[in-house]
């Protein structure tokens, strides 16, 4: 299970061509209570969180996995059969990882990052992420539903604030754009391109990242099947 932790890590940080100098399962977090102390009694009610708090000059990370999501994931095996019925826990579980990938690539660089940023860029991982494996399971094809299974219907925990509800809505609605593209790409056999966008994506100032209209590839650009990246 913790390998498996360590294996999404390395695939956002080979996706994207950056390295953090970290290991997530140095930082991880699996009891709740444990995670309550850290986050001041401040923990939100889900499975999942990255805990910042500073300590002296320095800034503590940690990152919460519940042990009932960790044990599901590891149970349902995503890396090795991603399911459509079965991508909860994939993505909830993802969504640390990418959080915990971003925020120490830009403390490497001392550069700052907003929450917005963090879950825009996590709900891209998780369809990069999902992508590749269902290739990899799938003989290289990334089937149609992925997109509509990602970004249609979602429904937002209980209990966010309306600031917390606008910025989940807004990273959903972003991400939704900007992998309508990709996926429209990766269907079409353009794995490469799809690379290069995604990585293009990742280092995009904020604001250009909400950009509202979705990534398309140029059509001389599009070659033959391949393997998703």
């Amino acid at each position: 299970m913790l390998e498996a932790l360590y294996g999404l890590q390395r695939r956002l940080e080979a996706l994207y061509e950056i390295a953090t100098g970290q290991d997530v399962r140095d930082f991880l977090v699996t009891e709740r209570l444990l995670a309550e102390a850290l986050a001041g009694n401040r923990l939100p009610a889900a499975p999942e969180s990255l805990l910042l708090r500073q300590e002296g000059e320095e800034l503590a990370l940690s990152l919460y996995l519940d042990r009932n999501l960790l044990e599901r994931f590891a149970a349902e095996d995503p890396l090795h059969r991603l399911e459509r019925g079965k991508l909860q826990a994939f993505c909830q579980v993802l969504e640390g990882v990418s959080h915990f990938v971003h925020l120490a690539w830009r403390a490497a660089q001392e550069r700052p990052v907003s929450l917005l940023e963090l879950e825009l860029q996590a709900e891209v991982d998780k369809y990069a992420v999902a992508a590749a494996l269902l290739a990899e399971q799938r003989g290289g094809r990334v089937p149609a539903w992925l997109h509509a299974a990602l970004f249609e219907g979602v429904r937002f925990r209980s209990g966010l604030g309306p600031e917390g509800l606008r910025r989940y809505r807004e990273a959903n609605r972003a991400a939704a754009a900007f992998c309508a593209g990709v996926h429209e790409a990766l269907l079409r056999g353009a794995s490469q391109q799809a690379t290069r966008a995604l990585r293009r994506f990742h280092r995009m100032l904020p604001t250009h990242k909400r950009a509202s209209a979705p990534w398309r590839p140029p059509w001389r650009a599009w070659g033959g099947p391949g393997p998703a990246p």
